[in-house]
């Protein structure tokens, strides 16, 4: 969910690695069945629940966010809650929590990551207005799927594929694999849009169209150019 990089640039007369590390997937001719996007940093905004979190484990601020995402890919494609906020408080030298505290660590995190970027919501809803097919990609456990698909914004979403219910996490190229056959669609007629960029790359590198995601008036501008309606 956080911003990542780009180790080389792309080669190819349809990708583009700019300067700033933007990754862009340029129109090919083909039309676009599907706009998929991901959730953290996208449609939903940046966690606000990491220093109550800390203070629920009795540990730094600090040194919790090191811990915090350092063990997150295993958590993110197993959906192994005790695992993963064992493996948390092991890293701050805390105390391993128990049954009841682990149930309340994971409700406060799905919840920080549940605000929507308003932005992102009006982008979201032109689409779906005018006919284009959604999708979500998403690197979280199996619990922040339920939380996501009891949402009203979700209905907008004919597909949400969740890393933890599948068991494979980005940039894996397997995850794009199963996206495309969840979709039913050709790998160029659909478009992809993530905040991390080894995510877009590997998304490129699967031969879809993938925009590093900056902000929703960038994606308009991205999506516009391939004939969307936006």
């Amino acid at each position: 969910m956080r911003s990542g990089y780009i180790a080389t640039p792309l080669g190819g007369p349809n990708q583009v690695s700019n300067e700033d590390g933007r990754t862009t997937g340029h129109d090919s001719g083909h039309r676009v069945d599907w706009v998929v996007f991901d959730l953290g940093g996208v449609v939903l905004t940046e966690t606000r629940a990491l220093p109550e979190l800390a203070t629920r484990l009795g540990v730094p601020a600090e040194r919790f966010v090191t811990a915090y995402y350092q063990a997150r890919p295993d958590y993110d494609r197993t959906s192994d809650r005790s695992v993963y906020w064992s493996a948390v408080a092991a890293a701050c030298r805390a105390g391993r929590p128990d049954e009841a505290l682990t149930a309340e660590l994971v409700t406060l995190d799905d919840e920080g990551w549940s605000t929507t970027d308003p932005a992102t919501l009006d982008l979201i809803e032109d689409l779906h207005t005018g006919g284009t097919r959604l999708a979500v990609l998403s690197n979280a456990p199996a619990s922040m799927g339920a939380l996501v698909r009891s949402r009203p914004w979700a209905a907008a979403f004919q597909q949400v594929l969740i890393s933890g219910e599948l068991g494979l996490i980005k940039p894996d190229p397997a995850i794009y694999a199963e996206l495309l056959r969840a979709l039913g669609a050709a790998a160029d007629r659909v478009v992809f849009l993530d905040d991390r960029a080894d995510n877009v790359q590997a998304a490129l590198a699967c031969g879809i169209r993938a925009f590093r995601f900056t902000d929703a008036g960038q994606a308009r501008s991205d999506l516009a150019g391939l004939g969307l309606v936006v």
